[in-house]
Parts: structure tokens; sequence; C-alpha cells
């Protein structure tokens, strides 16, 4: 099986650590981000709007800010250490797609903080068990861009990726027929409701975007 070519062979992380602790803090982030988002969710199925969800969306926040500013700093050194711009053009678009992710979880926070959707009894085991495959989705991804930089196969990870991205369309339909079928909510009710199943649904996808371009960049570096 063919292997793409480590950035090692660009001598990029021969040049300078720092540079790799910072993709990895960065990866980490998301996954960190990701524990707390659905910490927040659970919380807010259970309490509503509570001090501990908000609590939580300010950790969430913070590690967004902390991503913004490590996306930046690898942008710059890549430019110092004068990757290839091929490679260079590649990673920032990776990194740019993974962070579109941790924006999300924060966006849904701040929404969910902002409009207080009432939720009822019948949308919340299935609403935490939609919450948990886009955390397996995105982790899947992350998996395969940790395997990216380190030489490694990515299509065991992609696959994964896209699998629980299907599952995550399944289950945001069976809420959306849930909402609907309910007589007792007004119309203006069930499009909130719809919005935020949405908004929870859209984080797979954006996860199976990077895993698109995850693929691409397999191929496209193999040796």
């Amino acid at each position: 099986m063919k292997k793409h070519k480590t950035l090692l062979g660009w001598n990029l992380f021969k040049r300078t650590k720092e540079l790799e602790n910072k993709i990895t803090a960065f990866l980490l982030n998301i996954i960190e981000s990701g524990v707390f988002y659905a910490q927040a969710m659970d919380i807010y199925v259970h309490e509503g709007c509570s001090d501990a969800f908000i609590a939580i969306r300010k950790k969430v926040s913070a590690l967004e800010s902390e991503n913004d500013s490590y996306r930046r700093q690898v942008e710059n050194d890549l430019y110092a250490y004068m990757i290839l711009p091929d490679m260079r053009s590649d990673i920032l678009k990776l990194l740019e797609g993974c962070d579109k992710i941790i924006n999300k979880y924060e966006s849904n926070l701040l929404v969910v903080s902002v409009e207080k959707p009432v939720l009822f009894e019948a949308l919340n085991e299935n609403l935490i068990k939609m919450i948990q495959t886009d955390l397996e989705c995105v982790g899947a991804l992350i998996a395969g861009v940790k395997c990216f930089f380190a030489g490694q196969d990515v299509s065991e990870c992609t696959l994964r990726a896209y699998r629980f991205e299907h599952l995550v369309d399944k289950q945001a339909f069976h809420l959306k027929e849930e909402v609907f079928k309910n007589t007792t909510l007004t119309l203006a009710h069930q499009l909130q409701l719809k919005e935020f199943i949405y908004n929870i649904e859209k984080i797979s996808d954006i996860a199976e975007d990077v895993a698109d371009v995850l693929k691409i960049m397999a191929v496209k570096h193999a040796i």
C-alpha cells in the first residue's frame, strides 16, 4: 500500500518541533471542545440554559479563540520555513476545514443560549445520541488528519467519518419527524426546533467535507 510523503519528507518537523506541537494542540482542542460541547448540550436538554451550561459554553469559546491563534501561528511558520507552496496551501486548507468544526460547536451553543429553544421529552434521548454520533464523526476525521501528518493511510478513518455522517443524517430525519408530528407545537416552534436540529446535524456535514479534502490530499501527496 502506498503512503503519502510525511511532512518529514520536506524537513518541516526536523526544523521545528514547535510547529508540530502547535498542530497537535490544534487538533486536541477540537476533540476537547467536542467533549465540552456534548456536555453543554446534555445540560441544556435536562436543565435548560443554566449557569453550568453557560460555564461550559465559555470553555468552548476559549478553545475556539486559542485555535484561531494556533492556526495563524502555523500559517506564519509554514511561510517562514519556506515549505513547498503546494504542500503549504494543502495544510492550511485542511486546518481551516477542521477549524470550522470548533467554530460550529461555539456557534451552536451561542444560538442555544440566545434563542433557548423549548424541547419536549420525545426528542431528548435521540438528540443526545445524535450529538454523540457527531462526535464520533469528528473523532474519525481527526484520527485521519493525524494519520496524514504521520504518513499513514487515511482511508479507514475517512470511511468511518462517512459512515457516521450518514448515521447522523438518519437520526436528524427521525428527529424532524418527531417535531412535525407533534400537533401541540405552533408552526413557529416547529421551525425553530427544525433549525436547532439542523445546526447539530451540520457538524457531521462539515466533518464529511474535510474528510473529502483529506482523501484528495492523501492521494495527491502519495509516493
